[in-house]
């Protein structure tokens, strides 16, 4: 699957008829059908009242196509033209599937659906008043509201207009589009369902989505140093529950020997919550950061195949220190992570003088921080800020957040479309990082580690929700979880 621009999905559409794949009309068949089907698997729609609101163009077409077989299906459908009736060469094959059902101006009635099929990617402008005005009127009532493609009001690549469809189900083609995932609009799409109408994107795509990774293959005689040995720099004394929760995700995601660098006064809590792991205690300073010295850190980090820095470990001068003094000394594959993130974030420079491969996982309080800048800058240029920080640091970006960002290297990007709100809790982040650093002990790359973790990590958070509730779901939910995901 992968996320596209307005112009590369008429593109593709337009290869694939001149490549006798199928017609627009077929296409237009294809994609109300796919409405239809997914209406259906869902929801009881016999005798139901189903008001479909249609646009003058090929989305108005598409509407036309779902109304007739929800007709047929034994709905009673009620169809509405605020901008007029579908009049395209396409749309207007399928007008006479409809003319027997009945019109109205205004939303009066209450229905049990709404579906919008007023405009599709195409749509570049504010809607008009009496438009605005029938869309506030849907969005007031409590039936269930399906958008065909993406909702009303609602720009394809990103933005709004002042008034947009609010939608509990969003059918889209061929490609993700930017303005499903990423705020404020994504919110307005509600579920995503996504049917490529056997519509290829592989060869002209904005950016990825990620994709579920394959259960990972070893040798029936593998052995703990099969799996390599996860290196854990985190916690401090009043917040070792987030080395806690790093290295306890780190043992379930196999890595063979976690192995943590732990405050003594942190010790006895660690070694209960996380028996599994071989701890490397060292002195705790007056600010509650572990006190490395330069002989404990290269013991430590001796045959180990992944380092992981900064879950709770606090922003201290001395938890500075370790950090810059982990990265100095460091060889393998790191993640970067909250205190470790705003202990480079000064100097970021310390970053391209690290002989190794370098996953930094920030939220956007910490993204802003590297870059210098707001929160509210990073949250509306979330794929710029991630891309650019990459590219120019030689690094893997991991921007989190609804539909975490992925950012590699070379420029590429990737979409997470697995989690939820319910992950939006302290420690759900050392959870991910855990997963990211076991799987580089493993042997992955550092592209695949961060892609393969992410997915899982909001595939656990969605089985958490499931089994609890979003509200009561916690970071320890979502490793108990990672038990039952093959990756």
């Amino acid at each position: 699957m992968k996320v596209l621009t307005s112009n590369q999905i008429r593109f593709a559409e337009k290869s694939a008829v001149e490549h006798g794949l199928f017609s627009y009309a077929e296409l237009m068949k294809k994609a109300g059908g796919a409405v239809f089907d997914e209406i259906l698997r869902r929801y009881d729609i016999v005798g139901k009242k189903i008001l479909i609101i249609a646009g003058c163009g090929n989305n108005g077409g598409d509407g036309l196509v779902i109304a007739a077989k929800l007709s047929g299906a034994g709905a009673f459908v009620t169809m509405c033209y605020p901008e007029g009736r579908p009049d395209t060469e396409t749309a207007r094959q399928f007008s006479a599937a409809v003319e027997r059902l009945p019109v109205c101006k205004a939303v009066t009635d209450d229905y049990d659906f709404y579906i919008d099929a007023l405009f599709g990617t195409g749509f570049n402008r504010l809607l008009s008043q009496e438009t605005a005005y029938l869309v506030d009127s849907v969005n007031a009532r409590s039936g269930v509201k399906v958008a065909v493609d993406l909702p009303s009001g609602v720009y394809c690549d990103g933005g709004m207009a002042q008034t947009a469809f609010k939608a509990d189900l969003t059918v889209t083609f061929i490609g993700y589009k930017l303005c499903q995932l990423l705020s404020p609009t994504s919110s307005l799409c509600g579920e995503i369902c996504f049917c490529s109408l056997d519509i290829s994107t592989e060869n002209d795509y904005a950016y990825n989505i990620i994709l579920p990774p394959k259960a990972g293959k070893f040798d029936k005689n593998s052995n703990k140093g099969t799996f390599g040995t996860a290196l854990l720099l985190c916690g401090s004394y009043g917040m070792c529950g987030a080395e806690i929760l790093s290295a306890k995700a780190a043992v379930t995601s196999g890595a063979g020997i976690v192995k943590a660098i732990v405050c003594d006064k942190n010790y006895t809590a660690f070694t209960s919550a996380v028996p599994e792991a071989v701890t490397v205690p060292v002195e705790t300073a007056m600010s509650g950061a572990p006190v490395i010295y330069d002989k404990t850190f290269l013991s430590s980090v001796s045959g180990a195949k992944s380092l992981l820095i900064g879950c709770g470990l606090g922003r201290s001068d001395e938890a500075r220190a370790a950090v810059k003094k982990a990265l100095r000394y460091t060889n393998i594959p790191v993640v970067i992570d909250a205190d470790g993130i705003n202990a480079v974030a000064d100097d970021i420079s310390i970053l391209k003088n690290i002989d190794s491969d370098i996953i930094l996982t920030p939220h956007p309080g910490e993204m802003a921080r590297l870059l210098n800048t707001t929160v509210e800058d990073v949250e509306a240029n979330r794929v710029n800020c991630a891309k650019r920080f990459a590219c120019d640091n030689g690094c893997t970006v991991v921007l989190k957040g609804a539909n975490t960002v992925v950012a590699a290297p070379d420029g590429e990007v990737f979409f997470n479309i697995t989690g939820n709100y319910g992950m939006a809790k302290g420690g759900s982040g050392d959870v991910l990082s855990g997963i990211i650093v076991a799987l580089l002990a493993n042997g992955y790359d550092a592209l695949s580690a961060t892609l393969t973790a992410v997915y899982v990590h909001g595939k656990a958070g969605d089985a958490a929700a499931e089994k609890y509730t979003k509200r009561t779901m916690t970071p320890s939910d979502i490793i108990e979880e990672l038990k039952f995901i093959s990756f």
